[in-house]
């Protein structure tokens, strides 16, 4: 990777994991019946989790 492209992936890195941490988040808050503020805060925080996971996940697959 050289200095050019370095900014690129880490916002591309960014992008995919803020995309994850959305689509998760959405889902969590549609899957459960009332939305308080602590169960969205630990359905954000359960979905960055699993944004990171999802990354690497990826990541180890298409060996990128």
């Amino acid at each position: 990777m050289t200095r050019r492209t370095a900014p690129r992936a880490a916002l591309l890195a960014a992008a995919e994991l803020l995309a994850w941490w959305a689509g998760l988040t959405v889902l969590w808050l549609v899957l459960i019946s009332t939305v308080y503020t602590l169960e969205w805060i630990v359905g954000a925080g359960a979905a960055a989790v699993g944004a990171l996971a999802a990354r690497a996940g990826r990541r180890a697959v298409t060996w990128r």
